[in-house]
């Protein structure tokens, strides 16, 4: 009992106080102010955070904000969801430089800039280094394609493990600035504009042909035209039909929804022999319906490790939907050979 009187005179003793004690400051985004972002305070430091932040402000049309805090050690993140080039949501998130923040009165923290997440580790160039070219197609100069730049082929030069992505302009040139190295580089066009994604028919892609290219230090190379075509929609059934998305008579099902039940269309459902689910599956679904659903076909009965994910390949991106089967603790599930079994309702959340 003693103890609650003093938590409710603290508190309320707070409450009376002028708001003479907290933070202030602005979020950037590049040099640009950053309008109606998170800045999020936590008592702890990391950013895997089961709890709730201590306190939560949102910026104003100049990327500013301010909150009123009692005296004492603070974590800062900033947060927005938005729009980006591809059309796609994009995640901004950035930790304050100068974390943890003492608060004794009214402190004004240094405006910081936010970065897409994924791509926070980008390649820093070298002054005066840079690749330069066009991507071209069968009607000529290509607007609006994606040029990815790998480290190395490891991944066939596909999936979200790029280092650099940039789309080209109306004439269908592109520049990339870049650290002195060797790179490999492809271009692909979505027909939605989107900068991830599988290829689908009709959708350009190509590979540079003289791969890999050497970016000397302080050099800009001038490369050859970057020839794209498109998709064939026969060659993908076919890779398709003898791949990890073959059909046969053994299979998991389900629905694939969110924590309020809600279907999720657009979800891989992979099955892993290893309980770590660590690597590349062993089996992968084609995406989920509209109404949620998956077929995942195997070739072999046995236990399997289910999980679910809205891309497939590379590392896991912020904005991201993600989950495991629920069924089991350890994830797994087991299943004959010549049956179908369903795994029910299979929840994703997404990723920050």
């Amino acid at each position: 009992m003693r103890l609650w009187v003093i938590l409710a005179v603290a508190v309320l003793g707070w409450a009376c106080t002028p708001n003479d004690s907290g933070v202030e400051g602005t979020l950037l985004f590049g040099e640009r102010p950053l309008a109606d972002a998170q800045v999020e305070i936590y008592l702890k430091s990391g950013q895997d955070r089961s709890v709730a932040p201590f306190a939560v402000a949102v910026t104003d049309e100049r990327g500013r904000y301010r909150l009123d805090l009692p005296p004492g050690r603070y974590y800062l993140i900033g947060k927005k969801r938005e729009e980006g080039e591809d059309g796609r949501d994009r995640m901004l998130m950035a930790e304050c430089p100068i974390n943890p923040v003492e608060v004794k009165g009214r402190e004004r923290v240094p405006p910081f800039g936010l970065r897409e997440m994924g791509r926070g580790a980008g390649l820093v160039p070298d002054p005066g280094t840079a690749v330069q070219g066009r991507v071209v197609g069968e009607a000529g100069p290509v607007e609006g394609a994606w040029v990815y730049v790998y480290m190395n082929e490891d991944a066939g030069l596909m999936g979200p493990s790029y280092a650099e992505a940039v789309r080209t302009d109306a004439a269908g040139s592109f520049r990339i600035p870049l650290p002195a190295g060797s790179y490999y580089l492809a271009a692909r066009q979505r027909g939605d504009g989107s900068r991830l994604g599988e290829p689908a028919p009709g959708d350009l892609n190509g590979v540079y042909g003289k791969n890999p290219v050497a970016v000397p230090l302080g050099q800009e190379v001038e490369l050859e035209d970057l020839r794209v075509a498109a998709v064939d929609l026969d060659n993908r059934v076919l890779r398709r039909s003898e791949g990890k998305f073959a059909s046969t008579d053994t299979a998991f099902t389900g629905r694939v929804v969110d924590g309020q039940g809600r279907s999720q269309a657009g979800i891989y459902v992979f099955a892993y022999l290893d309980r770590r689910m660590v690597g590349k599956p062993t089996y992968i679904s084609e995406p989920s319906d509209a109404q949620g659903r998956f077929i995942l076909y195997l070739t072999e009965g046995g236990t399997y490790y289910i999980g679910a994910r809205s891309r497939f390949g590379g590392p896991l991106e912020p904005g991201e939907r993600v989950g495991t089967y629920a069924g089991r603790a350890d994830r797994g599930a087991d299943i004959e050979r010549g049956t179908q079994v369903s795994l029910g309702d299979l929840r994703v959340r997404e990723v920050w």
